[in-house]
């Protein structure tokens, strides 16, 4: 006989709470959460902030911060504990539970900003060691103590996914790491007075916990990636408009925070590092939040380990700037995809399709219809705004067919051209691996920081032409790998330019001499550059701005010689290259025709569609370069 299916729950619901008054030692206090008995809300039911899916009504609290929740004795139901859940050392057992999130914290744990691959790889090949001395993709917990990985774990380490938050409190300018919590902790304003109040409390007088709980949020703010991303490449800032002061003490200290220096402001960041204000990039200036263009995959990973960022990086400015996007009809659409859409509170309607990139990689935010166009929905707001297609100069042009989007809309890039490392044996270092000050240290002294228009190179990488893409110093470096006290200096030197999406994309372009006239860009660092005619023939000749290295010669901002080859390891970016001499050679005599013509002149819009007929059919008053 089949029982009605309402005394079915009546019978199951008398079963749960008499097997938590047997577990709980006879105490029918004991509440009920998930299923399962949960003592810790005999005590915190006045906890409130967590919602939805995280209540504890529903979840209860043992099921993220462990401990024993069978009992009501303090001392026993705290054994245990995990007083922050979400580091990666610890978020299987919590965030990973079965029924939780268990298929997202393997992909995780494997995604490039827990693993560091790629930064570990080049540290290594730049002093000289190989990359993956065991034959496995490198991984920040399986550092070694050797010269490369000791540099790495005191001046690198600090910002994997996998460094531990240990103290309650929300993410600001200084958070590094996390796991979990790193993008997904989200304080309210209360809550986080609340427990600033109590951490300024003595031990001893800490008798009641904040019930003020931070929540969890789908929705990360910029603020959560500033930590991390606002150094190395810069791209928290530089995205906002920010650009890196290095002088902040002494004589050539930056200006205090609300000054002016010149027309530009100046802030002190919470570190202490100033910034100077430049334009921002457009999509900041639109509302664009990170996580409007950078997708689950993308940050989470997608389960493999790789080695590079680009083999885990799958959007480009061509999936929403497209004269026609892709997309998927909604019955179609993946799980993870149909989540997200569900805890946004999205639903598409009848002839609207999702967007994904050229590759297929899900674009949840991404709505694509039929005679309508496409529109990107804001992930915090759900505001929509229209995505607009390249204009005709950015897919017509055959001269321009190999550049980067980038390559013409960044604004400038944060530049920093030379940097001397040397280890103190007699000096203490923090290793942020192991969480803890060790004998020796990195020291490292960096030269200014600038903000100038990116330098150009040939990202060869997946296309046999090579794509033309923006380059930044990477390591121009001396660096001394002695580690023992009175030994004999061991100096290397490296000249390696990285590739950098910079974030400062802006609708306007760069010139066209900026490109085919102008020294930095070319790789030739800072200096003058001048086209000097005489009869119908004309010589480039170059001057640097800065001397030129003992250790190679070229000038120390520079990337390549002036109309020479660079060979060996010349990138911290695998298969990337400065220009060849051909191809400096062909730039530059571009940038001989724009000395008499502009740009936009009819002679240079048809050199970009055929540049040899062009030449060929040149005026005899024309002087074209003659070359060493």
């Amino acid at each position: 006989m089949r029982l009605p299916k309402l005394l079915l729950l009546l019978t199951a619901a008398v079963l749960v709470t008499a097997i938590a008054a047997i577990l709980g030692g006879g105490n029918s206090r004991l509440a009920v959460a998930f299923g399962i008995t949960e003592g810790c809300l005999t005590c915190h039911a006045a906890v409130t902030g967590l919602e939805g899916a995280h209540a504890p009504k529903t979840i209860g609290c043992a099921s993220c911060h462990a401990g024993d929740p069978r009992s009501t004795d303090k001392a026993v139901a705290h054994a245990g504990m995990v007083l922050v859940p979400g580091n990666l050392a610890d978020a299987g057992k919590t965030c990973g539970q079965a029924g939780c999130h268990d298929a997202i914290v393997p992909r995780v744990e494997c995604s490039i900003m827990a693993t560091m691959a790629g930064v570990i790889a080049v540290n290594r090949a730049a002093l000289g060691e190989p990359a993956m001395p065991d034959g496995r993709i490198p991984h920040a917990n399986r550092l070694g103590h050797g010269v490369a990985d000791s540099h790495l774990r005191e001046l690198c380490m600090g910002c994997h996914l996998g460094q531990a938050k240990s103290e309650w409190g929300p993410i600001g300018q200084e958070s590094q790491g996390g796991g979990c919590n790193a993008c997904h902790l989200e304080y309210a304003p209360e809550a986080a007075k609340a427990v600033a109040a109590y951490a300024r409390l003595k031990p001893e007088q800490r008798k009641e916990v904040p019930n003020l709980h931070p929540t969890l949020t789908v929705n990360p703010r910029n603020a959560h990636c500033f930590g991390c991303h606002s150094r190395s490449g810069r791209i928290a800032l530089s995205y906002e408009g920010w650009n890196e002061m290095r002088e902040t003490t002494g004589d050539n200290a930056a200006p205090t925070a609300g000054t002016k220096a010149g027309s530009e402001e100046i802030r002190k960041l919470d570190d202490g590092r100033f910034v100077e204000k430049f334009a921002a990039d457009v999509h900041h200036e639109r509302g664009l939040e990170c996580i409007d263009c950078h997708t689950a995959n993308e940050l989470m990973g997608a389960g493999a380990e790789v080695l590079r960022k680009s083999q885990q990086q799958r959007v480009g400015c061509e999936d929403c700037h497209a004269a026609k996007l892709v997309s998927v009809a909604p019955e179609f659409m993946d799980v993870e995809s149909t989540a997200l859409h569900r805890l946004r509170g999205w639903k598409l309607s009848p002839g609207q399709k999702m967007g994904t990139t050229r590759d297929g990689e899900p674009l949840v935010n991404v709505v694509v219809e039929e005679g309508k166009g496409a529109k990107l929905l804001r992930k915090r707001t759900g505001d929509a705004l229209a995505l607009k297609p390249p204009a005709p100069a950015c897919t017509q042009d055959k001269g321009h067919a190999r550049l980067s989007c980038a390559s013409c809309h960044t604004a400038w890039a944060p530049r920093c051209n030379t940097c001397h490392t040397k280890f103190d044996p007699k000096d203490e270092g923090f290793d942020h691996v192991a969480q803890k000050w060790v004998k020796g240290t990195w020291n490292e002294t960096a030269g200014p920081f600038e903000a100038t228009l990116p330098s150009l190179g040939v990202l060869a990488e997946g296309n046999a032409r090579g794509a033309i893409d923006t380059f930044v110093p990477g390591m121009v470096m001396t660096f001394d790998r002695n580690v023992e006290a009175g030994g004999s200096p061991d100096i290397l030197h490296r000249r390696l330019y990285a590739k950098l999406f910079s974030h400062t994309i802006r609708r306007e372009v760069r010139s066209c001499e900026s490109c085919h006239a102008d020294s930095l860009a070319l790789g030739f660092g800072k200096g003058k550059l001048r086209y000097a005619v005489s009869g119908t023939t004309g010589r480039w000749q170059f001057a640097p701005e800065k001397k030129a290295s003992p250790h190679d010669g070229l000038p120390e901002d520079a990337w390549t010689g002036f109309i020479k080859a660079r060979e060996g390891m010349v990138s911290t970016k695998e298969g990337a290259r400065p220009f060849s001499v051909a191809e400096q050679k062909r730039i530059l005599t571009v940038g001989a025709c724009l000395s008499c013509h502009e740009g936009a002149s009819p002679v240079m819009r048809r050199a970009l569609q055929d540049f040899e007929t062009t030449v060929a059919n040149r005026s005899k008053r024309c002087a074209l370069p003659a070359w060493p």
